[in-house]
């Protein structure tokens, strides 16, 4: 709670208040915050503020995420239904926030994830410790596993989540979720590839995407090293296409029927410790 004679414009002509990167989010902080004139502060201080506007952010955003879950459970008492009650929440959460009918859905679904799945994830969020897209990152990376194994993934990703990208934090997930459930990993992988397809889908700018979908990725490389190979040997005399426009032609002639002269293969690089290459365990 805020001292009944705390002052923030006291700090207003002082710059940022000393300690304001501990400073944890809530009405405190958002005082200081709104105190602050971030163009009379020094570079240094400017960036102390962002951090604070963005654990204010990521703090506001998780009680949002609270607020979804509290109208769906007051719908659940009057729908007895749950998937008819899942529906109406949807429905009031698109009406309240003016969302699409599928927007509305998916941030309910990662509401509910958060409460029930992965509660350390939505503490992580309204403490400011992460941000929205470091959530979401741990949610679709841990949907997969049991609730348990979930929550054992967060429990050892928790401490350096803050510190990575989205991309790095979702490679470290993916290989504790590996580590987690090794024969469940070779299930997915298994699955995955048999559901392989290809996807073609129109642009807004006309033009349209051909998109190859979980494929075999010692395949995926071969054909990308010969694409690779093909395109450079056609960058002589008076070509004017880039690598990636000769790339992108190379392939539609391939696919098309057209021929090209090359031999390579590809190559996938695996690394492993040597007990897991011995058969003495089992690491990804």
């Amino acid at each position: 709670m805020l001292d009944t004679d705390f002052d923030p414009r006291a700090f207003a002509s002082e710059g940022v208040p000393p300690g304001m990167d501990q400073m944890k989010p809530g009405p405190t902080l958002a005082a200081f915050l709104s105190s602050i004139d971030v163009e009379a502060v020094s570079g240094y201080d400017r960036v102390v503020v962002l951090r604070a506007h963005q654990r204010m952010a990521s703090h506001y955003q998780a009680h949002t995420y609270t607020d979804m879950v509290a109208v769906t459970n007051a719908l659940s008492e009057i729908v007895p239904n749950p998937v008819e009650a899942a529906d109406s929440a949807a429905g009031e959460i698109r009406t309240a926030l003016n969302l699409t009918r599928r927007a509305a859905d998916i941030e309910l679904s990662f509401a509910l994830d958060l409460h029930q799945r992965l509660p350390q994830v939505r503490q992580m969020l309204s403490d400011g410790k992460i941000d929205v897209r470091r959530a979401k990152t741990i949610d679709k990376g841990t949907c997969h596993l049991s609730i348990g194994a979930a929550r054992g993934v967060v429990e050892r990703i928790a401490a350096a989540a803050p510190g990575l990208t989205t991309g790095e934090l979702a490679a470290r997930i993916s290989k504790l979720c590996i580590e987690t459930d090794t024969d469940e990993a070779e299930k997915r992988y298994q699955r995955a590839v048999t559901d392989r397809k290809i996807v073609a889908e129109p642009t807004v700018d006309g033009t349209a995407n051909l998109l190859g979908l979980d494929l075999a990725p010692d395949r995926v490389a071969a054909v990308s090293r010969r694409i690779n190979t093909i395109a450079k040997s056609l960058r002589r005399g008076g070509e004017t296409r880039t690598m990636d426009q000769l790339r992108a032609d190379v392939y539609l002639d391939l696919l098309s029927g057209t021929r090209h002269e090359s031999r390579s293969k590809g190559v996938v690089h695996l690394t492993t410790d040597i007990d897991t290459l011995t058969g003495l365990t089992d690491h990804p």
